[in-house]
């Protein structure tokens, strides 16, 4: 559940991208299509997109790839993600307003994605969405791999002095995350993770709209307490 923290310290939210902020389907449905397809595999449209959110390690092996195959898998992936993800995105309706408006009240605003670093920046940029972020946290250019806790961690640490409080997301994984790192979660229901999933994975609040999501943040202080 969430409750009002005493003395409203925190002004920083952290943002998940793909679902939350941006529209990244087409561009990603369409490097796992072509990398399953170099590959020899096929996948449904549903399949695929339940991929959408997760870090690849773990959307490639919920595919049936080996461990050991993942990092070959994962840096094919990304070579085609390179030549058509970052056109084929768009901001959601109402999150560029958003987004000034909470800069707008003071907050301190950050992006913690599963997508590699470069790519998060060339599409907030391109959309000219950057100049709200003080903290732009991905995965690592070098291909490795891990948890997106540990994305959220080090997005939380790049915000000192500001503290985070919350982050938003559209899927379980960012909602785990969130707790992991004692944050509170909100999902959003616009992206690709469904309502059913967003309460079953614990969410702390969940918004339906991007206004609906200000006035949510317009809260004093959110914490997460024990239910």
């Amino acid at each position: 559940m969430v409750s009002s923290a005493a003395g409203g310290s925190s002004r920083a939210v952290v943002f998940d991208l793909d679902g939350a902020l941006v529209d990244s389907a087409p561009g990603i449905l369409e490097a796992f299509s072509r990398t399953l397809a170099d590959t020899g595999h096929a996948a449904r449209h549903a399949e695929l997109t339940a991929l959408i959110g997760p870090p690849l390690n773990e959307s490639f092996r919920s595919l049936g790839y080996r461990e050991d195959e993942l990092p070959a898998i994962v840096a094919r992936y990304r070579r085609h993600y390179a030549d058509i993800g970052v056109e084929r995105c768009a901001p959601y309706p109402g999150i560029p307003a958003l987004l000034a408006r909470l800069r707008s009240e003071g907050r301190t605003l950050a992006v913690a994605t599963a997508k590699r670093v470069d790519f998060a920046r060339a599409i907030l940029a391109a959309h000219r969405l950057d100049q709200h972020f003080a903290v732009i946290e991905g995965a690592p250019v070098d291909g490795a791999l891990g948890p997106k806790s540990d994305i959220v961690r080090r997005a939380c640490a790049d915000l000192a002095p500001a503290r985070a409080a919350v982050l938003v997301g559209d899927r379980r994984f960012d909602v785990a995350a969130a707790h992991a790192c004692g944050l509170v979660a909100v999902g959003v229901t616009w992206g690709y993770g469904s309502l059913h999933e967003l309460r079953e994975a614990g969410t702390d609040a969940i918004a339906t709209s991007p206004e609906d999501l200000a006035a949510i943040l317009a809260r004093a202080a959110l914490s997460r307490v024990a239910s």
